[in-house]
């Protein structure tokens, strides 16, 4: 076969001295017939099966010096490839060792070694007080569940105090300035010179956090925390960690979670004309006033707590066969301004109107048939593992707008949603509208044929939660004795079968009468026995929920204002106490908490506890409480 190409390039190959000297496998080639002279036809290796000539196996020479130098020579090329396998895994484990030093490494439980340039957070609490029991056994009983459930520093042991491991103490990790505006005693200055005698050096963020719950989202693989927010119109923060070196940290969620429309707010001094409170927080909130002169005042100027019409709590809707009961793309939340339990469709981002008109729960009915009432506080949003929406109501008008008040009867009642998950959703374009609707769809009031009532009580409910044995609802009750005196009882309930409330003659949907041998005093308490009842007279204490059931169903309780205290799940003594740390605000801590509003469990190996204006945490070796989800 004759080539152009070969003709043009045949004088280059060098002469059979210099091919003697070559490679003994570039002699092996000369011997070959076919390789030593490639323009001589062979009739047997001439073509191949698909017709191309032996041209195409040509190999060019390796010391063939003619050739490009951009070439590289495949000994080169193994060679090279060789020494990269062999160190390949040295550079794996260089960049996997670094990650770790970085997220996981450091002394700050912030954790990572970016985290010694950040400032560590404010350690507020770094003990447990074990409780006296009657003997010495009972002592070492309870000293032994709570090292179950807290990371105990085994080189200090405090007197009846368990001393907490560095890192895994009680810190804050987000908190605000106090959204708190002063008023003249004398009330005689305009609205523009109250702003701006008294605007805030720094603005807040927080108004009164009332609750949390944990979010897991399987697509990011990780979990966050939703944060409600009851102060003004309501607010939704996220809290995260995420999963590099660098937390995500605080985020806004929702704005205007509680009050949009404002036709559910009675006109008053607080509300003003039907409006819902806006959310800019420090200098927005304003009260009527008379448009005199601003006359210098002899006294200090008195606080004035913003209206409370956020979303006092959230519930995360459960999910069939998900992986777990935090795993669900739809929120409820029990929104204050609005007067109802919706739940946000993680879709389309309707809101969905779930509970709006609830059975009256009022024993003074005088023979009377009482009509379905309108929800004034729900909160305690909590779902059975059937999918039935437990929740409670509050009617205290006279706690909010004024003070505590011996002489007003105050009460509260628990309901329960039958099948609240089969509730359909609504379209978006009706989202709006349906902030005018009476009932849960549009001119629907009778829906109070699916709502039972499961409890009442003619004090404030503060908080609850289920049992771990999923059978069992525990309710917290404060009731006010005098001006400055209180009780605080954890009441447990044994939720009955659906079939039993459909075979009942009595139609009146009160369940708290028809289960009274259900409803037992678990544990209880006064006033008295708080070291740090120091907010007598403070109605905003009472909001928030407080009471949590851990996965071995010990409960956690907000009994006195600044402690925890924990309670065995048998027959609920006192286990051990968690207190806040007797800090004094100053410039290295201008913050520090004063009083707790909720707790509850997250997913990452925390309990979360709220104030008014700052979140904490503490690091727990069991979680919650967890929903079967089939």
């Amino acid at each position: 076969i004759s080539s152009p190409l070969l003709a043009s390039t045949k004088h280059r190959h060098p002469p059979p001295a210099t091919m003697a000297m070559a490679s003994s496998g570039e002699v092996r080639r000369r011997k070959n017939p076919k390789e030593a002279n490639p323009t001589i036809s062979h009739p047997s290796s001439s073509s191949n099966e698909n017709g191309s000539t032996t041209l195409k196996k040509r190999r060019r020479p390796d010391n063939d010096h003619h050739s490009d130098d951009n070439d590289k020579t495949p000994t080169s090329n193994t060679l090279s490839r060789k020494e990269y396998d062999e160190y390949a895994w040295f550079a794996v484990f260089l960049m996997a060792l670094c990650y770790f030093l970085v997220t996981r490494g450091g002394q700050s439980s912030r954790g990572g070694a970016l985290s010694s340039f950040s400032k560590p957070y404010h350690v507020v609490s770094s003990s447990v007080a074990v409780a006296k029991g009657k003997n010495e056994e009972a002592e070492k009983s309870s000293e032994k569940l709570l090292r179950s459930i807290f990371y105990i520093d085994k080189s200090q042991r405090e007197e009846s105090a368990l001393t907490l491991a560095p890192n895994h103490r009680l810190e804050v990790i987000l908190s605000s300035p106090p959204d708190i505006v002063e008023k003249s005693p004398h009330d005689e200055c305009t609205n523009d010179e109250l702003d701006n005698n008294q605007k805030p050096k720094s603005i807040p963020y927080f108004s009164h956090l009332s609750s949390t719950t944990w979010v897991h989202d399987e697509e990011l693989g990780r979990g966050y925390l939703l944060l409600a927010d009851a102060g003004r119109s309501g607010r939704i923060w996220r809290w995260e960690v995420g999963g590099g070196p660098i937390t995500i940290g605080r985020s806004l969620h929702m704005e205007r979670s509680g009050c949009r429309s404002g036709l559910w707010i009675k006109a008053n001094r607080l509300y003003g004309n039907r409006t819902c409170p806006e959310n800019l927080f420090g200098d927005s909130f304003r009260t009527e006033k008379t448009q005199k002169l601003c006359t210098k005042a002899s006294s200090a100027p008195t606080p004035i707590h913003p209206p409370l019409l956020g979303s006092a709590s959230l519930a995360v809707e459960l999910t069939r066969n998900a992986e777990r009961s935090s795993a669900g793309a739809n929120i409820l939340v029990a929104e204050w301004g609005e007067r109802r339990i919706v739940r946000v469709e993680g879709a389309t981002g309707a809101r969905t109107p779930l509970v709006t008109m609830v059975p009256n729960p009022n024993d003074d009915t005088n023979g009377r048939e009482e009509q379905p009432r309108r929800l004034f506080r729900p909160n305690h949003l909590t779902f059975t593992a059937f999918g039935d929406l437990l929740f409670s109501d509050s009617d205290e008008r006279d706690l909010i707008l004024q003070s505590w008040n011996v002489t007003v009867n105050h009460f509260g009642a628990v309901y329960r949603r039958r099948e609240a998950v089969h509730v359909p959703p609504i379209l978006a374009e009706e989202s709006r509208d349906a902030h005018g609707w009476s009932g849960t769809t549009n001119g629907d009031l009778d829906e109070d044929g699916n709502i039972d009532v499961l409890f009442r009580t003619s004090g404030l409910i503060e908080g609850m939660a289920l049992g771990s044995d999923l059978a069992t609802l525990f309710v917290l009750v404060t009731a006010r004795t005098n001006p400055s005196g209180w009780t605080k009882t954890v009441y447990k309930l044994r939720l009955g079968a659906e079939e039993d409330d459909e075979d009942s003659d009595d139609e009146s949907g009160d369940k708290a009468e028809n289960d009274a041998d259900e409803v037992t005093v678990f544990y209880e308490m006064t006033s008295v026995d708080c070291k740090d009842n120091g907010v007598d007279g403070d109605p905003y204490s009472s909001i928030g929920s407080k009471l949590a059931v851990d996965e071995k169903g010990t409960l956690y309780l907000i009994a006195c204002p600044s402690s925890v205290t924990l309670l065995d799940k048998e027959d609920g003594h006192v286990v051990g106490t968690l207190t806040l740390d007797n800090l004094q605000k100053s410039e290295k801590h201008p913050t520090a908490p004063s009083i707790f509003t909720s707790i509850s469990f997250g997913e990452d190996g925390y309990l979360y506890m709220t104030s008014p204006t700052e979140l904490m945490r503490v690091k727990s070796r069991v979680g919650g409480m967890a929903l079967p989800t089939n």
